[in-house]
């Protein structure tokens, strides 16, 4: 994977990031493309990993900050709005999608590391991330979370149909 290439969600690359998106339900939450589009826009990190001019992967974090907290008030997020009555000054992962085809290639790594050196660089105390439980228990993202010192602060269960591990790692 010698061509690949990490840069900005925008207007170029944002139809084939939200269909990978798409794609990736119910691990990520689906999303109109117009939602996915403020997702990104209000987003303070974001990257798309290209290979060969081809959407392969994503992730998508918003920092603890007066403008993402009105955001996220206004579209109602659930989690975010969770670890901001819990936690303070961190960096919350709304979504990560790598393509089926490329999984387990250290794309999803790649993107965590940039994640936490961006963090680091910008004093930010604590990565947050949920794991759905239910519909189905997402033990991929269990393992790969674990790998990245990440612990369950948590579990919330909004619905008979969906729960979540609340999960941080302190930086």
């Amino acid at each position: 994977m010698d061509n690949i290439k990490f840069i900005s969600i925008d207007k170029t690359n944002i139809q084939n990031c939200h269909i990978l998106n798409e794609s990736n339900v119910p691990e990520v939450g689906t999303r109109t493309l117009d939602e996915f589009d403020d997702l990104v826009r209000n987003s303070d990190f974001n990257q798309c990993v290209i290979l060969n001019k081809e959407v392969i992967g994503f992730i998508i974090c918003f920092r603890d900050s007066s403008k993402t907290k009105s955001f996220m008030y206004n579209i109602e997020h659930k989690n975010f709005n969770e670890f901001r009555n819990r936690i303070k000054n961190f960096m919350y992962i709304d979504r990560v999608a790598v393509d089926a085809r490329f999984r387990n290639n250290g794309i999803a790594t790649m993107l965590y590391d940039d994640l936490i050196e961006y963090s680091l660089q910008n004093n930010i105390d604590n990565l947050t991330a949920e794991i759905n439980i239910l519909p189905s228990r997402n033990d991929p993202s269990f393992k790969f979370h674990k790998k990245f010192k990440f612990n369950e602060i948590d579990t919330k269960k909004y619905s008979e149909e969906y729960e979540v591990s609340l999960q941080k790692r302190i930086l």
